[in-house]
């Protein structure tokens, strides 16, 4: 770490000690020689912001060839959630639930980051490399990430490539016309070497917290709240106010269990009832171990005190509204700033609210000390370096919002016919891939007594601005989400990006940060090194080719998952070249194949429909001469082979602004090269409409799961959630009257009602003994379901199923009958989801004898 282009300050060398004391490293190693730095400089790339995000950008764009890049950070600390926010258990890409598992292998400099600080973790832990034993997969102290992101820039500012300033605020973005050709800076150091800082760069990448440079610039962004008409979302409200609501900031604590008690004085501004309301259920066990970043007394191996994240939702500052002593002093500082936006405020004013934020962290500190005894012994972690001992930053879940080339919508993240299928839309510019949860903490402060915004308040949810109503589907980032709309030369990355608000909720964790810096890098380098505008690259095959070799042929280190396969690791043999087909859809994918299956054999009718698919995109077709053992991925390597040595075919352009002739023109369309805005053709198995049959078998049963006010429709009885009798023949075992839905879309009375189940219940119907072939149909028109489940007799057939809304889940089984019953059961003993079921054909199946007799 010797020698690095930066500021050097006493508190700089302070927090240089601390990571040195944590690691087990010589302090002396850590201080780095004063280094006068001019305040003018000149770069091919200018980063803002030492966010995970920013750190990716610089190392990619290193890594891609770019000779000079400036990095300036508004403090010292790298990493921003994995350490200067205090966020050390590390959220990841994820389906619908914790346990243990990613739906997209970890990659590119997200798996780097992630392998390095398991290797320290160990190194630290007796060899143990997620010592949390918590919801997440990988913890770690916010330090030892710091150190990370420290040593992942290391080589490429020792070569001079990346040159770092830290403890700069940006004055003023230098601009001509509608290109930013910079920035000047103010120093915020308190023993500044010079006052000012002047970065001259072909390209600027705004990483920072807060979108400061996309502001400056004069580019257009947005905030808040998304009204449904502005993109026709699903689950967007109707109005966009108040405009000051967006996710909640929080002041992560970070605990380490003490010998002796460690009470923390009462403060003064001390309520309960801060705490006891929508949150009360919180136990200390909830809280304990939640978020555990080293569980000391889990593991043999581990000879360590326990360390804790506190991030819940009791910490939550909303932003809606404010307490009046922080309005007052906003309104001192300018009239008017207390109903500002937090993104559009001065960083002094944002500094006001920071400090409010703090000082509930600390009171929800008092409160776990004085309600659980485990938490007396917890005191607050030195390794920040603040007088408070708290991060230095908030965890920022949302900032501006760019209005890019292409806002991304919900409906082009959502699965198509289900969270576990491939998002509707897979833009054909894909720079990343991403699926999580559409997860909005509490965005709404609500005063819980009589004093009003003078008095305590609980953070809680806003209409359908919470968390727990499902996620995208696997889903891929468009490069038009990181360009501006009209201005030149600048990207966005960190949560500076172009989509809505909902979709934001769901792309804002550790790897998907660091995915878009990475990505954000890659354009970057292409742009430099072509001399062209990333606006106009996602026409450009040849362009987008670049920037998918950059990121997938690092050079070293880990190859970044642009598409979204379940089971591709990036370390595999074949992973680039699996890769490389699937972004120029040459693998006849369908909306299920989330899973490559690398290793099964490659039949002729896949290698044919492979083949067929690289000829009618353009290329020469290939001639395979494998045995009959050739798997999926040799096939994938041998056709690649092949290509890339090919010219790139170009698309075919009907019109000349509208290239598919879909009557969307290309600068609006999110599928220019393909008519409509959906990437997939419905399958009929997902349509909720029995097979026509001209005339169903003699004593086929044809049961319409619905509500009483559905009409009947021939041949199907309507069962309402009745009890089962015996002169019906049919029915529940519990009375679900009350579990039933009509939705009234119009889909007609097989598709518009339907039957759930909370928890596990059983369904029969009276049969004659024997073999019978059973029809079932789940789903929703109007709402996304996940999590269902049912069994028809012995035999699984749906089993944590997610259907979207309007989507079903057809399922055919042949069972057989001893009892004279057909028994269905639907849902888990222990809840927590909806079964939803619609209808159900059963129909004899007779046997050759039978049918000769």
């Amino acid at each position: 770490m010797r020698g690095l282009p930066r500021t050097s300050s006493v508190s700089r060398t302070v927090f240089l000690f601390l990571i040195a004391a944590m690691l087990g490293m010589d302090p002396t190693d850590a201080v780095e020689p004063d280094v006068v730095e001019p305040n003018v400089v000149n770069a091919d790339l200018l980063i803002v912001g030492g966010t995970e995000s920013g750190c990716a950008a610089a190392v990619q764009a290193a890594r891609m060839g770019v000779q000079k890049i400036v990095l300036v950070n508004d403090i010292e600390w790298l990493g921003g959630q994995f350490s200067a926010e205090g966020l050390g258990a590390i959220d990841e890409n994820r389906a619908h639930k914790y346990n243990g598992t990613v739906p997209i292998p970890r990659s590119g400099l997200f798996r780097e980051v992630i392998d390095a600080i398991e290797t320290k973790n160990a190194q630290l832990y007796g060899g143990i490399r997620r010592p949390g034993n918590t919801r997440v997969i990988t913890t770690a102290r916010p330090v030892v990430s710091e150190s990370v992101f420290r040593d992942l820039l290391a080589p490429y500012e020792q070569s001079g490539q990346i040159q770092r300033f830290s403890h700069y605020r940006l004055a003023r973005v230098l601009k001509d016309h509608d290109t930013v050709r910079g920035a000047e800076f103010v120093s915020t150091d308190t023993a500044p070497q010079t006052n000012s800082l002047t970065v001259h760069a072909r390209m600027t990448i705004d990483a920072s917290d807060w979108g400061d440079v996309i502001q400056a610039s004069g580019a257009r962004w947005d905030t808040g709240i998304d009204a449904k008409s502005e993109f026709g979302e699903p689950r967007a409200p109707q109005t966009n106010q108040p405009a000051t609501d967006l996710a909640p900031i929080t002041y992560c604590m970070i605990l380490v269990e003490q010998d002796q008690p460690s009470l923390f004085p009462q403060p003064s501004t001390y309520d309960p009832r801060y705490f006891t309301g929508t949150w009360g259920w919180i136990d200390e066990h909830f809280a304990y171990t939640t978020r555990r970043l080293v569980d000391g007394k889990g593991f043999a191996e581990i000879d360590h005190a326990d360390v804790l994240l506190i991030n819940s939702p009791q910490i939550d500052y909303p932003l809606d509204s404010l307490p009046a002593e922080v309005v007052t002093a906003l309104e001192q500082s300018e009239a008017g700033a207390s109903t500002k936006t937090i993104v559009a405020m001065t960083p002094a004013q944002r500094e006001i609210v920071f400090e409010d934020a703090k000082r509930h962290t600390l009171r929800y500190y008092y409160h776990l000390q004085q309600s659980f005894p485990k938490f007396r012994r917890m005191a607050l972690s030195d390794e920040f370096g603040t007088p408070d001992r708290l991060p230095p930053k908030p965890y920022v879940r949302e900032s501006l919002r760019l209005v890019a080339r292409h806002i991304i919508r919900e409906q082009e993240v959502d699965g198509f016919g289900g969270y576990a299928n491939y998002a509707t839309t897979m833009f054909p510019d894909a720079v990343f891939s991403w699926q999580f949860e559409k997860d909005f903490h509490p965005t709404q402060r609500r005063w819980v007594s009589d004093e009003g915004n003078a008095g305590p308040w609980e953070a809680t949810f806003r209409g359908k601005r919470r968390f727990g109503l499902g996620g995208t589907g696997r889903a891929v980032f468009p490069l038009r989400a990181l360009v501006p709309e009209k201005i030149n030369g600048l990207l966005g990355a960190q949560k500076n990006l172009g989509y809505t608000s909902i979709v934001g909720s769901s792309c804002r964790l550790h790897d998907q940060s660091m995915h878009a810096g990475q990505a954000s890098g890659a354009v970057a380098a292409i742009s430099l090194r072509n001399h062209i505008d990333p606006a106009s690259m996602y026409l450009a095959p040849d362009q987008l080719a670049q920037i998918w070799d950059g990121l997938l042929n690092p050079g070293t280190g880990a190859p970044l998952a642009i598409w979204p396969f379940s089971d591709t690791d990036p370390y595999d043999t074949g992973f680039v070249a699996i890769q490389q087909l699937a972004l120029r859809r040459l693998l006849g994918l369908g909306p299920t194949d989330t899973a490559f299956q690398p290793d099964q054999m490659a039949t002729k009718a896949w290698t044919q429909l492979v083949n067929d698919a690289v000829v009618d995109a353009g290329y020469s077709a290939a001639s395979f001469d494998f045995k009959g053992t050739a798997t999926r991925r040799d096939l994938a390597i041998s056709l690649w082979n092949h290509l890339q040595s090919q010219p790139i075919p170009d698309p075919i352009r009907i019109r000349a602004q509208d290239a598919d002739d879909d009557g969307i023109a290309d600068a609006e369309d999110p599928l220019p090269f393909t008519a409509g805005t959906v990437s997939w053709q419905r399958l009929p198995e997902t349509d909720g409409i029995p097979s026509s049959h001209a005339r169903y078998p003699a004593k086929t049963i044809a049961i319409n799961f619905t509500a009483a006010e559905s009409a009947a429709m021939h041949p199907f009885r309507n069962d309402i959630g009745h009890r089962f009798s015996t002169k019906t023949g049919y029915g529940w075992r519990n009375d679900l009257r009350d579990h039933t839905r009509w939705r009234a879309t119009k889909l007609g009375p097989l598709r518009d009602g339907f039957v759930f189940t909370r928890k596990q219940d059983v369904w029969e119907c009276e049969v004659d003994n024997g073999k019978w072939r059973v029809h079932v149909c789940l789903g929703d028109a109007e709402h996304e379901q996940t999590g269902q489940f049912l069994q028809i007799e012995n035999i699984k057939v749906a089993e944590d199923v997610a259907t979207a809304a309007g989507y079903f889940h057809e399922t055919t089984t042949d069972i057989e009958v001893d009892d004279g019953r057909i028994t269905l059961t639907l849902g888990t003993p222990h809840g927590g989801s909806n079964t939803t079921i619609n209808w159900l054909i059963a129909e004899p199946i007779q046997s050759a004898e039978s049918t000769t007799k």
